[in-house]
């Protein structure tokens, strides 16, 4: 329930207009299913009872704030979502940009996208030439809604499993209350008895509705920020390379994933790292927990099977802080554990995110295929696997090193990464990846002021040797290339027809 005295975000709303709000916000669907199903919550263990109330009050909140919102922006023109926040003044900005989108998913309100296009001149291999650029606007209204509306109903993820479109980054799987959902590297089940259908796993899966907009929209609040719209928001870009000789054995590129998480392991930052080692099949990688940096060099190096790290976050509550290392898909994910509900992450403790350059990813199986068809080898054979200048490459316990056009092993790569748009893990606190930097360099974007000092203080320590990427070859240009590659290419994901049963 909302209390005035110990919540602030409601300080400007009249008692008349808390109250009816709250009421409204109790007969939400989602707020209901997770009350009551409290008995089979708090059996699993996974959460508190405090924690459970919580999370209950946290939604509630959230749905409160949201039909507040929503009353607000009744009768009013489609606006961009920074005009609706500076209509809006009973609550932050970015509580009011996320709730707009939330109310989408819920179903009271639209969309309108406006594309203009222009000319502009671009150079093409050496040749300047004019090229048609579309440019998107996006707007939000308030929809006029019949009398016997019920708002969308939040299907259970398997409708992002069986729509094909799963990132299986193991997210719902942590986060669902009753534990119902099973996520492994290549599927996705759900326990139909044991699910509540509550639809928090939909919530915050990074794959269900987009955050993108709303993302953009509150990264510009921070006027500290650059913005770009191939790579997102970031404070600073650098290329940067390890002085530890230890992990330059293991490192992928310039080692600094390694280094950034053993830094925070010995300062005692953070208390685990959550990233990949090697299972017992070569190059088939697992989710690990390392809180001993001995074992931290297992995690070295670029493994390009899938792995569902997520599903392991709820076994890290017993740490009061933890960083988190993976793709992408994973950043986003977080990312919506932290909006929705508003402000609340489950797993509270997740201090750092380590975000790493990610073009595709491929089924374990399929990199065994690729290795015998395209290399005529065994996977056994292989001591790395790495992606550069267009190449897709492998080194051999031989010490040979052979390569093959990238183009000729996508075919491999896992059909739902073709909906994935982000390069560079935008989501992230600092993100890192080998496009634009040297070898045994690495190209590192710091994505917040907080992020950006963490980063200097480890170079300042003399662990990273580092240089601005927009002063080295082929440095920045590539990354934002290469992002923006990725982001016309990404298919479209529309969950609205088979959400809504059609």
């Amino acid at each position: 329930m909302v209390s005035i005295e110990k919540n602030n975000i409601f300080g400007n709303v009249s008692l008349e207009e808390l109250m009816d709000a709250t009421y409204t916000a109790s007969t939400n669907f989602q707020v209901r299913a997770f009350f009551e199903a409290k008995d089979e919550i708090l059996k699993t263990s996974k959460y508190s009872e405090k924690e459970f109330f919580e999370i209950l009050d946290a939604m509630i909140d959230a749905e409160t704030e949201r039909k507040i919102v929503l009353e607000k922006l009744q009768g009013r023109d489609p606006l961009f979502l920074s005009e609706i926040a500076d209509k809006i003044t009973l609550f932050p900005p970015e509580n009011v940009i996320r709730d707009v989108i939330y109310l989408m998913a819920q179903g009271y309100v639209e969309e309108h996208i406006e594309v203009k296009t222009k000319m502009v001149t671009k150079k093409i291999k050496g040749e300047e030439k004019q090229v048609e650029v579309k440019e998107y606007f996006y707007r939000y209204q308030a929809k006029e809604l019949p009398d016997d509306f019920i708002e969308y109903y939040l299907e259970p993820v398997s409708i992002v499993f069986d729509a094909g479109v799963c990132c299986q980054c193991g997210w719902c799987s942590a986060i669902c209350p009753v534990n119902a959902i099973m996520v492994d590297a290549d599927n996705l089940e759900i326990d139909a008895e044991s699910c509540m259908k509550c639809g928090l796993c939909f919530s915050v899966c990074p794959r269900s509705f987009s955050i993108d907009q709303a993302t953009k929209a509150i990264k510009k609040l921070d006027k500290e920020l650059n913005w770009s719209d191939n790579i997102g928001a970031y404070f600073n870009t650098y290329t940067g390379s390890t002085t530890n000789e230890d992990i330059v054995k293991v490192r992928q590129d310039g080692g600094v994933v390694t280094t950034i998480a053993e830094y925070l392991l010995k300062n005692k930052l953070v208390d685990a790292v959550i990233a990949v080692q090697h299972s017992e099949d070569l190059w088939k990688p697992e989710p690990v927990i390392i809180d001993d940096v001995k074992n931290l060099y297992k995690t070295g190096g670029t493994k390009y099977a899938n792995s569902p790290s997520l599903k392991i976050i709820d076994q890290a509550k017993k740490y009061d802080n933890v960083a988190f290392v993976g793709v992408p898909c994973m950043m986003k994910a977080l990312e919506k554990g932290a909006l929705y509900p508003s402000g609340l992450p489950f797993f509270k403790n997740i201090k750092y995110r380590i975000g790493l350059f990610c073009m595709e990813s491929f089924p374990y199986e399929q990199i065994i295929n690729l290795t015998k068809e395209q290399f005529s080898k065994d996977i056994k054979e292989l001591t790395k696997m790495n992606i550069g200048g267009g190449k897709f490459i492998i080194n051999l316990k031989s010490g040979e090193q052979i390569d093959v056009p990238l183009k000729e092993v996508q075919k491999y790569a896992r059909d739902s990464c073709h909906f994935c748009e982000d390069l560079t893990s935008d989501y992230a606190d600092i993100s890192v990846g080998s496009i634009g930097s040297q070898d045994g360099w690495s190209s590192v974007i710091t994505r917040s002021k907080a992020a950006d000092k963490l980063y200097n203080d480890i170079v300042k320590a003399g662990l990273i040797e580092s240089k601005s990427l927009k002063e080295v070859k082929p440095g920045q240009f590539l990354v934002e290339k290469i992002g923006g590659t990725k982001r016309n290419k990404c298919k479209p994901i529309n969950l609205k027809e088979i959400q809504n049963g059609n």
